[in-house]
C-alpha cells in the first residue's frame, strides 16, 4: 500500500511487528473502522504519513543550512529543494 494513491503497490519486502496495550489496540481499531480501513492499512498509512513528514522536515533543515553556505557549483537554491531531497531519500526515480 502506498500513501500516494497514484503510485502502484509493490510486493511486501519486510514485516514489521509491534506490541500495543489493549487501549492502544482499541483506539487504532476504532480509528481504522471509522475510515473503513483494516488495521494494517491504517497503521501503515499513519506510519508512512509520519515518515514522509519527518523526511521532509529533515530535508528542509538541510536545505536551509545549504542556503546559508555558498553553493559550490554557483547554482541558486529553490523552495523545491526539500521536496527533491525527500523524493530522492524515498528512492525515486527507481
Amino acid at each position: 500500500m502506498s500513501v500516494r494513491q497514484d503510485l502502484p503497490d509493490s510486493q511486501p519486502a519486510e514485516r514489521i511487528e509491534l506490541q500495543t496495550t489493549e487501549e492502544q489496540a482499541l483506539a487504532i481499531r476504532k480509528a481504522a473502522d471509522l475510515v473503513g480501513w483494516t488495521v494494517p492499512q491504517y497503521v501503515l498509512s499513519a506510519a508512512l504519513d509520519r515518515a514522509e513528514r519527518d523526511l521532509y522536515e529533515q530535508a528542509a533543515l538541510e536545505a536551509q543550512a545549504t542556503r546559508r553556505a555558498p553553493s559550490s557549483d554557483g547554482t541558486e537554491r529553490t523552495a523545491a529543494d526539500p521536496f527533491v531531497a525527500v523524493v530522492t531519500a524515498l528512492g525515486w526515480p527507481p
